[in-house]
């Protein structure tokens, strides 16, 4: 049988699932001399090709809900010294990556991960990802229920099932019972949010989220959900993907190009038709978007207990520093730290009475509980430091950015967030920022350097919206005026308590276009 998407004709070969078993023999192998179709097989083991491809790997691995112990913190930090030059990445879905490794490593580093309870396998490639959730599940005085136990059922329910090892594209999943939209769950495939009916708890669902060039806001199902039934409705609409899902062009095959062409009321029969009968009606359970950010203390919904929010600046950290945030968390907790898809830390379980004594530890002058609007709300992708797409420097170029504007901007008052993305994928979540840039390369007078595209007024929570993309293009010399250009037109319109986005829909786009212009290069450079 040929097909005639490559990719397709390579899992029709031979199951992702196949290659965990192999790695010990590609590992002989030259990078150069391993085929290619075991090259994409690799995501299925969580390891993916970085940039440039001379046989250096990430690996990726799965967090649901962003859970993790302190032993399995030092096991990933162990890794990462041993193997990964002494870095850690937090990734946009509450997953960690440690890349500059070898194959041969990774015959040394999926063992010690299984050791403690972690695994990459899926992490990668056309299949159910990690479940993206409430970093504060359990804990949360605001959840409505407790999603760990939902969590872990439908993530153990795919994790390896060939049922699902071949889908059309990757398919991503949020459950979350937090009322601030601590799933992102508008941008999601499949997601579960809190909701309520006479009384009981439960999930409304949306479908068919997603961002990269052409992005989409996910529609909601027209049911009430019970926990008991969320994975039911998971393995229908995963079936619905596998089955029906698009499959000829590769930039085509995302559920939600699926969901927009069949409608959402027909997606609704044909899950229910799986599922049985479910229940209608019911109140979705809203609150402002806390844009996935939790920091500083805050009182657990157990008595005497603390959380505590960290920043880390773009995800960024040393494998000593994420074995000292494990030693903190069993000194003055009970051995729980969570990672957030707004790429920070969060250490649980700290007695009110400890709470100072924690934060005097010298660790959180690089990783404040409190940082800047600026420095402490921006996202950036990996950059063309491993991405083999992205043709810029992202993470240092915008941490230079939002310092300079926390410096310029005492006076904002409220987070204002300012996503770098390096290509057209959108890694960064450009789509759902104040203020989105993504990057690419262009010439401009006899160099080539790097260019911006700019978006404004993206946000997600109650009414969600994306960001309204400006025309022309910015070079880098330019882009911190610019940034601060746009920050001074909201500070000038905004009206009392305000968030950026508010102001942009108010405003009209032509508003901050005008912006813009004064810095477009063009599309000819």
């Amino acid at each position: 049988m040929t097909f005639a998407n490559r990719n397709e004709q390579w899992k029709h070969d031979k199951d992702g699932l196949e290659i965990i078993k192999e790695i010990p023999a590609l590992a002989d192998k030259a990078f150069k001399e391993i085929d290619p179709g075991d090259v994409e097989r690799l995501k299925w083991a969580g390891i993916y090709a970085q940039r440039p491809r001379d046989g250096h790997f990430l690996v990726r691995v799965k967090l649901p809900s962003g859970q993790l112990t302190a032993e399995q913190a030092e096991v990933l930090a162990e890794l990462a010294a041993e193997y990964g030059k002494g870095e850690i990445q937090i990734t946009i879905r509450q997953a960690v990556q440690i890349h500059n490794i070898t194959l041969r490593d990774a015959c040394d580093i999926l063992p010690r991960l299984k050791a403690v309870g972690l695994s990459s396998v899926e992490a990668c490639g056309d299949v159910p990802r990690t479940i993206l959730g409430n970093p504060l599940a359990g804990v949360d005085a605001e959840e409505l229920l407790d999603t760990r136990p939902i969590v872990e059922e439908v993530f153990q329910f795919f994790l390896g099932n060939r049922a699902f090892s071949n889908l059309p594209r990757k398919f991503k999943v949020s459950i979350s019972a937090n009322p601030h939209d601590a799933g992102f769950a508008r941008i999601n495939d499949l997601a579960f949010v809190p909701a309520k009916r006479e009384g009981e708890v439960g999930f409304m669902a949306y479908v068919g989220g997603g961002l990269s060039a052409e992005p989409y806001l996910a529609k909601r199902l027209p049911f009430f959900i019970r926990p008991a039934e969320v994975k039911a409705v998971a393995i229908a609409v995963a079936t619905l993907f596998r089955d029906e899902g698009y499959r000829e062009k590769r930039n085509h095959c995302r559920l939600k190009y699926l969901v927009a062409d069949l409608g959402i009321e027909s997606v609704a029969e044909k899950v229910e038709a799986q599922t049985g009968a479910l229940l209608r009606g019911g109140e979705e359970v809203t609150a402002p978007w806390n844009y996935g950010r939790f920091y500083g203390v805050h009182a657990q919904k157990q008595a005497g207990l603390s959380y505590v929010g960290v920043h880390v600046t773009n995800g960024h950290i040393t494998a000593e520093d994420l074995k000292s945030f494990a030693a903190l968390a069993k000194r003055y907790g009970q051995g729980r730290l969570r990672t957030t898809n707004s790429q920070n830390l969060v250490l649980l379980d700290i007695p009110e009475r400890a709470v100072e004594a924690l934060l005097q530890q010298e660790i959180f002058k690089a990783y404040p509980t409190e940082p800047g609007f600026f420095t402490g709300y921006a996202s950036s992708c990996t950059g063309n430091a491993y991405c083999n797409f992205a043709p810029i420097e992202t993470k240092h170029r915008l941490h230079a950015l939002t310092v300079a504007l926390d410096a310029a901007f005492p006076e904002v008052g409220q987070p204002l967030r300012v996503n770098l993305t390096g290509c057209f994928h959108a890694c960064a979540q450009p789509q759902v920022a104040d203020i989105g840039l993504t990057g690419g390369r262009a010439r401009v007078g006899e160099e080539t350097v790097p260019v911006y595209t700019v978006m404004v007024g993206g946000h997600l929570g109650k009414d969600a919206a994306f960001a309204a993309p400006l025309e022309g293009r910015v070079a880098d010399a330019d882009l911190e005026a610019l940034l601060k250009d746009l920050v001074q037109q909201y500070l000038d319109l905004r009206e009392a308590g305000e968030p950026f986005y508010a102001t942009v829909a108010r405003t009209g786009r032509d508003a901050w276009q005008s912006v813009v212009d004064q810095y477009a290069v063009g599309n000819n450079g």
